[in-house]
């Protein structure tokens, strides 16, 4: 016992100070490619605000999703994210920050990090977010370290899952039929499984305020699949941007962690007696 414990500090430790010691070559490399674009890495103030709803890991939700972008000179951007909903009849929320670098002819490059909660269970992420776009191709990708957190009791059962730190990793890539137009397929590794994913979103340009509909599904064994719904509102200084403008000058995608069945299935027993 007191070996398996020394074992999972030791394992714990390592994998922070790897990360730590990732995270700051990975700042050396955010700042060659700041120097060398021409930016802006943000075009300005930006803000969206998103409602969806639907199946999610074979429970109802409901989630609403913020975010705010801003220029940090002429290189950097700052996005700021939130999030708050019900999975299950529990609630869900949290939020994140992205600090990038972006050339919007070509790439954006940067860190991400967020926090959220459900049913007891923390999910933290440290991780970096990457975007290449060719012509009507995006390419799109988010990869570092996931920890989950468990409560050590739910409804008086002891909850059997140990705390755990893992990799995780996100990549899309998307194809805009039309300026306004896009769909994108995809793949997630999360808490050690694969999944497919699918998405579509469509900017309504008859609107005065710039609003999209949008889909959204993951898929891979049936209690993981999780098929989502919404409307999206935009903001910012123009207006009459294109959305395939807005993604590449304005703001990243606002993350949330997959729950609940990926992260949480839950395994308990009786707690012990006093």
């Amino acid at each position: 016992m007191r070996n398996g414990w020394i074992m999972g500090l030791y394992s714990n430790g390592l994998t922070r100070a790897v990360g730590v010691c990732f995270a700051f070559a990975l700042f050396g490399v955010v700042q060659t490619l700041a120097q060398s674009a021409p930016g802006p890495a943000v075009s300005g103030p930006n803000g969206k605000f998103s409602v969806e709803g639907g199946e999610y890991d074979n429970e109802g939700s409901f989630l609403a999703k913020g975010s705010y972008s801003l220029p940090l000179g002429h290189a950097f951007g700052l996005q700021m994210d939130g999030a708050l909903g019900r999975i299950d009849d529990e609630l869900m929320g949290g939020g994140g920050v992205h600090l990038f670098t972006r050339k919007p002819e070509k790439y954006l490059f940067g860190f991400y990090g967020s926090y959220h909660t459900w049913d007891g269970i923390d999910i933290w992420r440290a991780a970096t977010e990457f975007e290449v776009y060719l012509d009507r191709f995006s390419l799109t990708g988010l990869a570092g370290i996931e920890g989950i957190e468990f409560p050590t009791t739910d409804g008086g059962l002891q909850v059997l899952h140990q705390d755990d730190e893992h990799f995780f990793g996100y990549f899309d890539a998307a194809y805009y039929l039309t300026d306004n137009l896009k769909i994108s397929a995809g793949y997630r590794y999360i808490s050690e499984a694969h999944l497919g994913a699918a998405s579509v979103e469509y900017l309504i340009r008859s609107s005065s305020i710039p609003i999209s509909l949008f889909a959204q599904g993951h898929f891979g064994e049936e209690e993981f699949n999780r098929i989502t719904g919404g409307v999206k509102i935009y903001f910012g200084a123009d207006q009459s941007k294109s959305l395939m403008s807005r993604h590449r000058t304005e703001d990243p995608q606002n993350y949330t962690p997959v729950f609940p069945d990926l992260a949480t299935a839950s395994q308990s027993t009786p707690a012990p007696p006093e």
